[in-house]
C-alpha cells in the first residue's frame, strides 16, 4: 500500500471517544468537545483561561458546530465550518465591545472534518490535532501562542503561552486549515493545552496505543492527572477501522 493514500475503494469507519476533566487546580470546566461520529465532525474547545465566561464561550463555539451533518464534500463541510465559526466570534467580539456590561470571553477551537479517506482541520489557538500512525506520532497544527510565533522550544512563562488567536478574540476570525490522507488504522487525537503542557510526545504515544480509544482516552486524561493536571483538560480520540 502507497505510504500515504489509502486504496480509494476502501471507506474507513470511524470511531471515537471524548474525555473532559476539570483538572487538579480548576474550580470550573472551561474546556467543551463535539463528537458526531454520523456526521465525520470532532471538535475541543478550551475557553480563555481567566477570562469571564470562558466556559460559555467554549460552549458557544460547540453548539455552532452540533449542527453540521455529513452532507457534502469536504471542501463544502470547511466552509460551512468557517461559517458558524464566524457567527460565534461576531457575538463573543460583539459582547467584548459594547460600552454597557461588555464581557471579555473567548475560546481556542480545533475542528477535524473527515469524508470518506480526506480529512481536514481547522482551527485557532492552541488547542492541537495529532495523528498515531504505526506507533509514529504527528502534530498536525501548529498553536496560535507567543511561543510559537518566536519558535520558543521550551516555553517556560505563563505569557509564553499567551494566545495569540481565537474565536472572540478579534472582529474577524480566520481558522487555519490542513488537509491529510486517512490510512486505515490511523488514530487522531484532539486534545486541549491542559493535555500538552502536562504530557510529552512519547507518553501521548504510548497512550494512543492503549486498547481501543475508549482506553486511550481514559489513559490520557489519567496520566494528565497523575501529572498535576494544572489546568482543565479533554481528549477526544478518533480511529479509522
Amino acid at each position: 500500500m502507497d505510504e500515504t493514500l489509502v486504496e480509494e475503494d476502501i471507506q474507513p469507519v470511524y470511531v471515537s471517544a471524548g474525555i473532559t476533566d476539570v483538572g487538579r487546580l480548576r474550580a470550573t470546566n472551561q474546556d467543551a468537545f463535539v463528537e458526531l461520529q454520523g456526521a465525520g465532525v470532532w471538535a475541543v474547545a478550551d475557553g480563555m483561561g481567566g477570562y469571564r465566561d470562558g466556559d460559555v464561550a467554549s460552549r458557544m463555539v460547540c453548539e455552532g458546530l452540533q449542527l453540521l451533518t455529513g452532507a457534502g464534500a469536504l471542501d463544502e463541510a470547511a466552509g460551512a465550518v468557517r461559517q458558524r465559526m464566524s457567527e460565534v466570534n461576531r457575538r463573543l467580539y460583539e459582547a467584548s465591545v459594547r460600552p454597557i456590561n461588555p464581557i471579555v470571553s473567548g475560546s481556542t477551537v480545533v475542528v477535524m472534518l473527515v469524508r470518506h479517506t480526506e480529512l481536514a482541520v481547522l482551527w485557532a489557538g492552541d488547542s492541537r490535532v495529532y495523528r498515531w500512525r504505526q506507533g509514529q506520532l504527528t502534530q498536525l497544527t501548529t498553536d496560535h501562542t507567543w511561543a510559537a510565533e518566536l519558535n520558543l522550544q521550551h516555553p517556560d512563562e505563563e505569557a509564553d503561552h499567551a494566545i495569540t488567536r481565537a474565536v472572540g478574540g478579534e472582529a474577524a476570525l480566520t481558522l487555519d486549515i490542513r488537509k491529510d490522507r486517512v490510512r486505515l488504522g490511523d488514530r487522531y487525537l484532539l486534545c486541549s493545552d491542559g493535555l500538552t503542557r502536562e504530557l510529552n510526545d512519547a507518553q501521548i504515544a504510548a497512550a494512543l496505543a492503549a486498547g481501543d480509544v475508549k482506553a486511550a482516552a481514559r489513559e490520557l486524561i489519567d496520566a494528565t492527572l497523575k501529572a498535576g493536571a494544572r489546568d482543565n483538560v479533554t481528549v477526544v480520540i478518533v480511529e479509522a477501522t
